[in-house]
Order: C-alpha cells, then sequence, then structure tokens
C-alpha cells in the first residue's frame, strides 16, 4: 500500500523510488547486543502499534526489544542502505518477528511469524515478500517442515500477500474481528 502522503512530498519520492530496487533494500537478523538494533526494533514496534491502533504503555516500550532478543527464535532486519551501497546509516523499513515453535501432529518444529510490518512509505514494493522468502530459507536450514501465522480478517493486503506466498489463507469474506490462521509447507 503506497504512503498516501508520498505524493505530495517530492522530495521523498526520489528518496523512496529506489525501493523498487532490490539491491537497496538488505534483510538481516537484528543483533540484540546492539543498543541500535535493539532502538531500531524498538520503534518498529512502535510504528505496527501505532498503525494497529495499539497504545503501548511505556513500560512494555522499553521491555519489548529485550524480551524479544531473550525470547524470539529471530527478529528480520529490512533496511534500505539507498543508492550509496549503505555507506549512510540504513533506515529500517521492516521487521519480522518469528518464533520457532513445535508441531506435535508432526514431531518436528516449524516457525511461527508473529509480526510482519512494513512502514507504509515501503508498503507494496515487494520488502513483506522477500522477508517472508529469508524467513522461509532459515527456516529450511533450521529443519523445520512449514511457517505458520494469523493474520486479522480485515487486512486484505497481507491476506493476499500470504495466499500467495503459499498460506491457505481463505480468499472472499471473513466475519468482522476474525482472526485468520494460515499454515504454509517449506517442502
Amino acid at each position: 500500500m503506497p504512503d498516501p502522503t508520498s505524493a505530495t512530498n517530492h522530495s521523498d519520492d526520489s528518496r523512496s523510488e529506489h525501493l523498487h530496487d532490490p539491491a537497496t533494500i538488505r534483510i538481516r537478523r537484528a543483533d540484540f547486543d546492539d543498543p541500535q538494533d535493539v532502538a531500531t526494533v524498538r520503534g518498529l514496534v512502535q510504528g505496527f502499534a501505532d498503525v494497529s491502533k495499539v497504545t503501548l504503555p511505556p513500560s512494555v516500550q522499553d521491555a519489548v526489544a529485550p524480551f524479544l532478543g531473550r525470547r524470539a527464535a529471530f527478529v528480520l532486519l529490512a533496511e534500505d542502505v539507498g543508492q550509496d551501497g549503505g555507506a549512510k546509516k540504513p533506515e529500517a523499513v521492516a521487521m519480522l518477528i518469528a518464533q520457532r515453535i513445535l508441531s506435535s501432529f508432526q514431531a518436528g518444529e516449524r516457525i511461527n511469524i508473529h509480526d510482519l510490518y512494513v512502514i507504509p512509505k515501503a508498503q507494496g514494493r515487494g520488502i513483506g515478500r522477500r522477508m517472508l522468502s529469508v524467513c522461509a530459507d532459515h527456516a529450511r536450514a533450521l529443519g523445520c517442515s512449514d511457517l505458520t501465522l494469523e493474520v486479522t480478517g480485515d487486512n486484505a493486503p497481507a491476506r493476499s500477500l500470504y495466499r500467495t506466498f503459499g498460506f491457505d489463507i481463505p480468499e472472499g469474506d471473513v466475519p468482522a474481528g476474525a482472526v485468520l490462521y494460515g499454515k504454509c509447507p517449506l517442502g
């Protein structure tokens, strides 16, 4: 979904155009020993909460990155390294938070994607799909059988992305307030 403000902010137009170029987006795992990564994750979680209309109390804002560093299997960050190849400080444009969980019916493990958030100005440019692909590659390397996630029924762009990636998310109308479960085999 394009950023509605980009049409009126011409200085941002030229900067965000290169987000279409996969070479300008770097995806890497967050390093929770790095204070900058901790601050980046905190900021992205806050941005996700803002667009989700969720108020995070200060205690949660301060605890979320350390909590994820201890508990999450991994957090992926997508950074805009720009056309300078990363000479300047990269801007975080997306995050994916995932956990390694059990699949009792397969006597194995899977990866559950807890959150996938792409900042508004970077949406619609394939970054979410790339993050799902990196997550799937990492899950395969860990020997996991599939990816799982939940998505709200009213989030049509996310539902579409997940379906086209291979998740079994239903199409069409769903009851108001519905949360949908999806699974994507990796084999």
